[in-house]
């Protein structure tokens, strides 16, 4: 359960109900300094995201906040070459490491200049800053939906499973990788470890990788409705043709696609001879369903 509250540009940003809950606690605890430090280092770690996005020129269709960290949803996702979301997915993780080691540079950088005055555990803030940031560091680099690890590696694996197939597969992984986390926080509780805290995160983890994979499903229909809504907004959208091989697989032809415009592909055979177009839509199809080495002359049917 999620409720929108500020719209940066294109993107949505979103408040969900787990978040609200540890804005209460924490405030309601008397912690509301710390509380303002995590959700700074969470601003800044999606704000990598936000700006690797705008250098590769793709929108962050909504960015959604959660109490373990955020989740952001690129704008036609599978319309994105791989290095491309590895890039946007791994640039928040980036900055949270930024943070983490300006904390410890700030941290012993008093100690060495004070020396006499240092003492240890004086700067609590700047210790929570440090461990905040390392542990969103940490969590987000898990190789799971919806986490940043997760969206890395699904940007290579729908190149052979299809994005929809290598979605569902990183939101199994999301929800066995929670699992795990509760056990250990489970085992923490008893033993008196320091892992406890994994206790709330596991649980957390299971939620929205369900809700990940849930959302799948609609992510195609979704993105079509975006672009008929900015039709109906502007009036116009741009149209590309792109003249491409008979032999051409989908897989190859889809991360040319980009979604600021509506392509239309000319297949053409080894003389330049006209077979007959393919539309975006049908390209987006074929992929979305996993069939990635499908040669486009296969598509021309479907197009008639």
């Amino acid at each position: 359960m999620s409720f929108a509250v500020a719209k940066l540009g294109n993107t949505k940003i979103l408040i969900h109900i787990s978040f609200l809950l540890a804005a209460i606690v924490m405030i309601g605890a008397g912690y509301t300094l710390y509380f303002v430090v995590f959700a700074g280092s969470l601003l800044v770690h999606e704000m990598g995201h936000l700006i690797a996005a705008a250098f590769l020129e793709t929108e962050i269709s909504e960015i959604e906040i959660w109490a373990f960290g955020a989740v952001g949803r690129l704008e036609g996702a599978w319309q994105i070459e791989p290095w491309s979301e590895a890039m946007i997915a791994i640039s928040g993780p980036m900055q949270s490491a930024l943070l983490a080691v300006l904390g410890v540079l700030g941290y012993h950088g008093y100690a060495a200049m004070a020396p006499g005055l240092y003492a240890s555990g004086q700067f609590p803030l700047l210790q929570f800053l440090i461990r905040v940031n390392l542990g969103l560091l940490a969590v987000n680099l898990l190789p799971c939906l919806p986490l940043d690890g997760g969206r890395f590696f699904r940007a290579q694996l729908s190149l052979k499973l299809g994005y929809k197939e290598a979605s569902y597969q990183l939101s199994k992984l999301g929800v066995f990788v929670g699992v795990c986390l509760c056990i250990l926080g489970s085992v923490g509780l008893i033993t008196g470890g320091r892992w406890f805290s994994l206790v709330i995160l596991g649980p957390l983890l299971i939620w929205s990788a369900i809700e990940e994979r849930n959302m799948v499903s609609f992510n195609n229909i979704l993105a079509l409705l975006a672009r008929s809504r900015r039709l109906a907004q502007t009036g116009a959208l741009p149209v590309e043709e792109l003249m491409v091989s008979e032999k051409a697989r989908v897989k190859e032809l889809v991360h040319r696609l980009r979604p600021s415009r509506y392509y239309v592909l000319l297949v053409v055979d080894r003389q330049m001879n006209l077979l007959g177009s393919v539309s975006e839509t049908v390209l987006l199809e074929a992929f979305y369903k996993g069939l990635t080495d499908l040669k486009v002359r296969d598509l021309l049917s479907s197009s008639q």
